[in-house]
């Protein structure tokens, strides 16, 4: 089945692109909505244009309850399309790639043992991404993805969306990140009536 997908970032299409590989299905339309505040607004929308071809929206919890988050963000949904899904990362889809530590270890040149055992835990999984990176003993690494100011650097979101396309073991991920295995699990079953679907 293809799957359309929206995200809050471009930094965000590797990882979404892996998780919808990974449930079995194609990789349709990625609509980047560049915010949370733009995305919002428009759950109900795709919503709505899952009637007629499959809709996953990603979005990040930023540390939010993620039941009340859901609750909140789909408060003016009345009647849900089966071919629509509403996947929250926990706390933000930094956490699912850190999930695989010995990869992204790897990848991006740091010791392996800095990297955190429990991402979900983190309060802010992209500032942990920029700590470990500005650690990194590849100069590279550093320059590219690390800013003089400590934000991103020039190339965060083309080395985030690689590591996560080429190296990222998205299986390894998901015994270390419940949000990342609930995702690919609800989307294996995508479209499938839900008495059908496992609980």
């Amino acid at each position: 089945m293809i799957v359309n997908a929206v995200v809050e970032g471009k930094s965000d299409e590797g990882a979404v692109e892996r998780v919808i590989a990974q449930a079995g299905h194609e990789v349709g339309r990625v609509i980047d909505k560049r915010g949370k505040n733009n995305l919002d607004p428009d759950i109900a929308k795709y919503n709505q244009a899952a009637r007629q071809s499959p809709w996953v929206v990603f979005r990040d919890t930023d540390s939010v309850c993620p039941v009340e988050l859901r609750r909140n963000l789909t408060a003016g949904i009345t009647e849900w399309s089966e071919l629509f899904h509403l996947r929250l990362a926990h706390s933000m889809t930094e956490a699912w790639l850190l999930a695989d530590a010995a990869s992204f270890a790897r990848f991006f040149s740091v010791p392996v043992g800095q990297v955190p055992r429990d991402p979900e835990a983190l309060p802010h999984a992209k500032r942990e991404v920029l700590r470990l990176c500005a650690l990194s003993r590849s100069r590279d690494i550093r320059s590219s993805m690390v800013a003089s100011d400590g934000d991103t650097g020039p190339l965060y979101v083309a080395r985030i969306n690689e590591f996560a396309r080429t190296d990222w073991q998205i299986d390894v991920a998901m015994t270390a990140s419940p949000s990342l295995r609930r995702a690919v699990e609800r989307l294996r079953v995508m479209g499938t009536p839900p008495e059908a679907q496992a609980a």
